[in-house]
């Protein structure tokens, strides 16, 4: 299976690196890495965002990865910090 990245997710990962000290951010990194590679054993294990063809998966306490599967790829939409509004990420999620 394909992994990609939207621009999306590249912004939003390197916004929530960036606040991290770089102990934390490495093991956000690696912590990722291990959710992309569940989500690619397993396809459904992120919980079905409301009636959306997105799925979520909580990669840290206050970090959700968005992410969506076309054919054989999987599609990593955004990293979601939950302190954030919860429209903005309808809104991001909706273009």
């Amino acid at each position: 299976m394909n992994v990609k990245l939207t621009e999306n997710a590249e912004k939003t990962f390197a916004h929530i690196i960036n606040k991290y000290s770089d102990i934390k951010a490495s093991k956000f990194s690696n912590q990722t890495i291990k959710t992309i590679e569940m989500i690619v054993q397993n396809n459904y294990i992120g919980t079905k965002y409301k009636k959306t063809s997105f799925r979520k998966f909580l990669v840290s306490n206050q970090v959700y990865l968005f992410y969506t599967i076309e054919k054989q790829t999987l599609y990593i939409v955004v990293f979601w910090d939950n302190k954030r509004n919860p429209l903005e990420l309808d809104v991001i999620l909706s273009s």
